[in-house]
């Protein structure tokens, strides 16, 4: 689910937290039109979408304990693709104000093969998914998104 911003005030409208009155999980389209920013009272024609800025790591060493929380490690395991978040040693908290958005699984020319919402576990499972070719991404709330590093 994509974030927006207000353009007014810059408050961002997080679909995985939701507001007052508004449940985690709805997604801006679904939100009422006469619905207004919670901080600044701008209409929600007045959100834009929030670009996404991908975080990667270009080696593994010298990796900081923020990255190394943040990164999804993955493998190919028989017909499945099992990826890891963040390190056994170090794996993404899950707090209530801190937490995994999604794991996604993406073909090479970035249609989305399949997304998992809000993983509860450190390891995520995407189970025969059938392509030569495809991108692993994980979006923390906070921390934004971490592109995939194959593991073998």
């Amino acid at each position: 689910m994509q974030k927006y911003t207000c353009t007014a005030c810059s408050y961002i409208y997080n679909p995985f937290i939701g507001e007052e009155n508004i449940p985690s999980g709805t997604a801006f389209e679904n939100l009422s039109e006469s619905w207004n920013c919670p901080h600044c009272g701008e209409e929600k024609e007045g959100f834009i979408e929030t670009p996404v800025n991908i975080q990667e790591v270009s080696h593994l060493r010298n990796i900081t304990e923020q990255e190394a929380s943040h990164i999804p490690f993955y493998k190919e395991q028989g017909d499945s693709i099992i990826v890891q978040i963040g390190t056994v040693d170090n794996p993404h908290e899950i707090e209530e104000n801190h937490f995994i958005e999604y794991v996604w699984l993406f073909e090479s020319d970035g249609t989305i093969i399949e997304l998992t919402l809000q993983p509860e576990e450190d390891t995520v499972t995407f189970e025969n998914p059938g392509y030569d070719e495809y991108e692993v991404r994980l979006s923390c709330n906070i921390h934004g998104v971490w592109r995939g590093v194959k593991i073998e």
